[in-house]
C-alpha cells in the first residue's frame, strides 16, 4: 500500500490542502517494542474477558510478527498478545482480566514497522459474556481513520 499526497501553491495563493490525519499516522516514528506489557499474574483477578482482536483500519498493511497488541484497565496491563494466524487471518488473542467487571477496557497497538504505539481510549467495556469474535464477526477496532 502507499500512501500520497502533494501540495502545490499557484500565484493566487490558494491554501493547499493538509495531510489527512491517517496519512500523518503513517510516518514513521521513534517508538520502540515494549519491554513493560507484560502480564503475568492472572491470579488476583477473578474475573476473564475473551476477545480476539484484528486490525481494522490502514494499520493492518504494516503488520509484522514483531507488533503486539495490549489491554489495559486503569492504566494497569491485563493482556498482551502477539499476533497469530488462522487461515490467512490475522488476529491478537487476548484474554484480559478483572475483578470489577464493569471497567473500560483500553487497547494500544504497537506497529514495529511505523515504530508507533496507538491507543484507543476506553474502547469497550469489560464483559465476561462478550463473545471472543464480537457479535458480528472478529472485533476490528480503528486506531486511525481509514
Amino acid at each position: 500500500m502507499c500512501v500520497a499526497w502533494s501540495c502545490s501553491s499557484d500565484s493566487d495563493n490558494e491554501s493547499s490542502t493538509p495531510p489527512s490525519p491517517a496519512a500523518s499516522s503513517l510516518v514513521p516514528g521513534n517508538d520502540e517494542r515494549p519491554t513493560n506489557w507484560t502480564f503475568n499474574d492472572n491470579r488476583q483477578y477473578e474475573l476473564r474477558m475473551t476477545v480476539q482482536v484484528q486490525l481494522g483500519d490502514t494499520l493492518a498493511n504494516y503488520q509484522t510478527s514483531q507488533d503486539l497488541m495490549c489491554a489495559t484497565i486503569n492504566g494497569e496491563v491485563r493482556a498482551v498478545a502477539e499476533p497469530s494466524e488462522t487461515g490467512g487471518v490475522v488476529y491478537y488473542p487476548l484474554i484480559i482480566f478483572d475483578n470489577v467487571g464493569d471497567n473500560y477496557v483500553s487497547l494500544s497497538y504497537y506497529c514495529d514497522s511505523l515504530h508507533r504505539i496507538y491507543t484507543i481510549n476506553d474502547w469497550a467495556r469489560f464483559d465476561t459474556s462478550a463473545a471472543p469474535t464480537g457479535n458480528s464477526g472478529i472485533y476490528r477496532p480503528k486506531f486511525i481513520g481509514n
